[in-house]
């Protein structure tokens, strides 16, 4: 399947459906086109495959997430976008699903930057550029529209949204200023960050 002439992959996909993508998951659902364990490696896809990898809070609940990494740059096409979302630490979504095996920080991914010192440690071999990263106070808004309408729709109190969508917007915005600060010292305050979200390009 290609999306405007693009091999797309969606690994870990759940009950959610990515329009245009090959949809990959562990159970045979309706919408899955693939079924594999993503603990399972290699996936069953050739070397230089994909163009987009898209795995949207699928990482934390995988048992060697180095591993699965190296294989998402192995089936990257060179120059091929991986969009990745997982739970940050501070999230309340983080620790409430007991399937989860980990939480992340914002620099939990440095070892794979080629422009980081971590990468002469030699913990592994895939070599990625972060193209983005921020933290995200909810998950569910602001969103892309697509993401909206495919992945995770937004619910909100009755009453709330009005007070609610200020508020998101106004933590965003801080955080942004300085995310290492809100890590080490207001995180909490606010209840957490729900999520960390970030675009690898393969090297």
């Amino acid at each position: 399947m290609k999306k405007k002439g693009k091999i797309v992959l969606n690994l870990g996909c759940g009950d959610k459906k990515l329009k245009g993508a090959v949809n990959v998951d562990k159970s045979n659902l309706h919408n899955v086109d693939i079924v594999h364990d993503l603990n399972i490696i290699p996936y069953p896809f050739p070397d230089a495959h994909a163009d987009e990898i898209h795995m949207y809070h699928v990482l934390e609940h995988l048992d060697d997430p180095i591993a699965v990494m190296e294989e998402v740059h192995r089936i990257l096409k060179p120059g091929g976008i991986l969009y990745l979302r997982v739970p940050h630490f501070s999230s309340l979504y983080a620790w409430g699903d007991i399937t989860h095996k980990r939480a992340y920080s914002l620099n939990a991914f440095d070892i794979f930057d080629e422009s980081t010192r971590l990468r002469d440690l030699g913990y592994t071999k895939a070599k990625f550029k972060i193209k983005q990263r921020k933290l995200r106070y909810f998950y569910t808004w602001p969103n892309e529209p697509w993401y909206e309408e495919q992945i995770v729709r937004p619910i909100w109190p009755k009453g709330a949204e009005f007070i609610l969508k200020p508020w998101i917007l106004f933590v965003n915005f801080l955080i942004g200023l300085s995310p290492q600060v809100f890590e080490r010292f207001w995180c909490y305050y606010v209840g957490g960050a729900a999520e960390i979200y970030m675009i690898f390009g393969k090297v």
